[in-house]
């Protein structure tokens, strides 16, 4: 027993001293040293890394303030599936979106951080729904990052506005459909359709960038182009935009208009034609009452418009003329009734009902008042286009555009009309 007991004694302490060999004891303090030290390097590296990297990119939430100025303004904070009517101002959340209904108006205020600087100033028009998809200031004064504000405009108008320049930089973007928006400074409005994206530029620069096609061109003041829905830019265009859709009736008459003949109270009945015509090359709107007619009618063609037109200076009406014949004297009795009318129908300020029209005729030999028309030479093409709306009629200047009638009126009467514009800037 003593024997055996002796041999497993030895054989331990022959383990041990072969273990003790294959790590001596410096080799093990050195691994420890070495290891405590690349944990510190890694430390002494990432610690400072993670440090400088939340200084610098650390952000904070602007201040968002919305104050509804017309009509009905939604909004939706981010994760909600419901929307709330803005009865007030109020603060909005980054991330929240907004809507409104068509005769609307809003403007929202975006503060740097929580102070009283104003970062840029959005007005937002009728029948618009967009999203504040960032908005936030660095953390730290040390930051080299800018200011950002990126909006999502899904339809509708905006026009954005930023503040005075400061030290930090503003990145100020709008995002739409098959591409951005990067407004370096001015005033510049933005809107979307079912087919494409306008962007004109009142005053300042920005910068339109296609993403389907990697193009970018750069809009200057009283420029504007158009981004349509494959990622074509093009521009830059004048700054006048027709909001007339097939003013000169190449598409037929089908498209965006409706004929109509309208008999007054007098009891007639003979109906007058609107007619599309060819005359050397271009399509023309030829209209027609004849057959000695004693009573009143009007023949014309209208074109609902639906426009917001409150962001505009300057709104003109255009069209290219020409008179054949007219059976009564002037703008008859009552200085109504000419053988070429234009009218625009609209909503003032205050939403009530307006119009403005301007009527033309080439002779007057009974001498009837004609305080809204204008004399022109028969059979001769006459381009015609109307004093600005938005200065001549003051008060009553138009905010929201109904429609738009181009009309003969009065007994007997043939004119013809080849191309209708409303141009705004």
């Amino acid at each position: 027993m003593s024997s055996d007991s002796g041999s497993h004694i030895e054989a331990s302490t022959t383990a041990s001293t072969s273990a003790a060999r294959r790590y001596p004891p410096e080799l093990v303090a050195w691994a420890v040293l070495l290891a405590a030290f690349a944990v510190f390097c890694v430390l002494a590296i990432t610690v400072p890394w993670a440090l400088l990297r939340y200084i610098e990119y650390g952000e904070r939430p602007h201040r968002i303030e919305l104050s509804p100025i017309s009509g009905i303004t939604q909004l939706r904070d981010r994760g909600q599936s419901s929307w709330l009517a803005v009865a007030g101002s109020r603060r909005v959340s980054p991330g929240a979106s907004l809507q409104t209904d068509l005769p609307a108006r809003s403007m929202l205020t975006v503060y740097e951080g929580d102070s009283d600087f104003v970062l840029v100033t959005v007005h937002v028009f009728g029948d618009t729904q967009f999203s504040f998809v960032r908005a936030s200031t660095p953390r730290f004064s040390a930051s080299d990052q800018p200011n950002r504000v990126i909006i999502g405009l899904t339809h509708g108008r905006l026009r954005l506005n930023p503040g005075p320049a400061q030290d930090r930089e503003l990145d100020l973007r709008v995002l739409v459909p098959a591409g951005e928006v990067v407004i370096e400074d001015g005033s510049v409005a933005l809107e979307v359709t079912a087919d494409a994206t306008e962007v004109a530029v009142r005053g300042g620069r920005c910068l339109l960038r296609s993403f389907e096609r990697s193009e970018e061109l750069v809009l200057e003041t009283g420029e504007r182009a158009v981004l349509v829905g494959d990622g074509e830019i093009r521009g830059p265009l004048p700054s006048g935009r027709n909001l007339v859709a097939n003013g000169d009736f190449g598409a037929g008459m089908a498209l965006a208009w409706e004929a109509y003949n309208d008999q007054g109270g007098d009891g007639g009945n003979v109906n007058g034609k609107a007619l599309l015509l060819e005359d050397d090359g271009r399509r023309v709107l030829h209209l027609e009452r004849l057959g000695e007619q004693r009573d009143h009618c009007e023949t014309g063609v209208r074109q609902a418009l639906n426009r917001d037109v409150t962001d505009y200076v300057s709104l003109r009406i255009r069209v290219d003329l020409r008179l054949l014949y007219q059976s009564l004297s002037g703008g008859g009795v009552q200085g109504s009734e000419f053988p070429l009318m234009i009218r625009l129908n609209y909503r003032d300020a205050r939403g009530n009902l307006q119009w403005w029209y301007h009527g033309f005729y080439y002779e007057n030999p009974a001498g009837f008042p004609t305080p809204a028309g204008e004399m022109i030479e028969r059979n001769v093409w006459f381009a015609y286009e109307s004093p600005n709306l938005m200065a001549v009629q003051g008060d009553l200047k138009p905010a929201y555009l109904e429609s738009i009638q181009v009309y003969a009126s009065g007994h007997d009467y043939q004119s013809q009309v080849a191309d209708i514009q409303v141009v705004v800037e």
